[in-house]
């Protein structure tokens, strides 16, 4: 009788270190920096990604704070504050508010300081290497993006909609993500709209609302309202000097994400990689 209760005491033990072994075991070592079990299994179901994809995200972490340290990139407490300033005031608060609202979700304000320090590092991480790697984008370049994607400088001239409107903002989220679902309270008109009776603002929503879907909330006169678009018509196309400057920002922006990618590429390619245990 004294048998089973040993039994039970060591099968505990180790469904105990098993347990341990997972949070605490090694899955990667990238140059001599160890990324752990637990860690890929917190960003596959933080950010709803494989493991794998877990595994490169990390990767790509220890690259980048390898190389903050290496270019003795520094974020300072006045820094921080400056952006948490810029942070509060987008939303109407001052930062005695905005981080008073952090603590009512839960979030520790040691902890968000942190983040915002690393992201900032990072940025100016980012900023380094594109001051080497960026060329001027060229008009001839700019000209033959919009020669090639016309159909993407298209505006609509009407919209085919459903306009709901709500008592509470829950009852429209709720809507966006089960369309089938009505809740009480809740008002749908169908119109057809023209583009030119609405202000520039919402003309740009609806032409950058997919059809077949929902817009954002919106407050409209005090009350939460969306847009489902059903379809678009009577398109026109945007002239040449209307998107110019639009699309210099498209092809910068890729030409800094291309930048990003091949510098960490490189990186990635001279480290040395081991993997330990690859995550089930």
């Amino acid at each position: 009788m004294k048998i089973i209760p040993r039994l039970l005491v060591s099968a505990s033990i180790c469904a105990t270190l098993g347990f341990s072994g997972i949070i605490t075991g090694v899955s990667v070592i990238i140059n001599d920096e160890p990324i752990t079990l637990y860690e890929v299994y917190k960003y596959s179901k933080q950010y709803n990604i494989s493991k794998k994809e877990s595994i490169n995200m990390l990767v790509r972490q220890k690259l980048e704070e390898s190389q903050i340290k290496k270019l003795n990139i520094t974020a300072d407490i006045f820094e921080v504050d400056k952006y948490i300033d810029t942070i509060a005031n987008k939303n109407n608060m001052n930062q005695y508010q905005f981080l008073n609202m952090l603590k009512s979700k839960n979030i520790k304000i040691a902890d968000y300081k942190k983040d915002v320090k690393r992201k900032l590092k990072k940025e100016k991480l980012y900023n380094s290497i594109y001051a080497t790697k960026l060329d001027t984008i060229e008009e001839s370049h700019i000209k033959k993006f919009y020669n090639e994607n016309k159909d993407q400088f298209q505006t609509a001239g009407a919209f085919d909609i459903a306009i709901y409107t709500a008592r509470n903002q829950k009852d429209l989220k709720a809507i966006q993500k089960n369309p089938m679902f009505q809740p009480e309270g809740v008002n749908i008109v169908n119109k057809t709209i023209q583009a030119s009776s609405l202000n520039e603002q919402l003309n740009l929503l609806l032409n950058g609302t997919k059809k077949g879907t929902f817009t954002q909330i919106l407050n409209i006169e005090n009350r939460p309202t969306m847009f489902f678009v059903k379809d678009k018509k009577d398109f026109t196309l945007i002239p040449y000097s209307g998107v110019k400057r639009g699309i210099s920002d498209i092809l910068s922006k890729r030409q800094r994400n291309d930048a990003v990618k091949n510098y960490f590429e490189k990186l990635k390619s001279s480290a040395t990689i081991k993997v330990v245990r690859s995550p089930s």
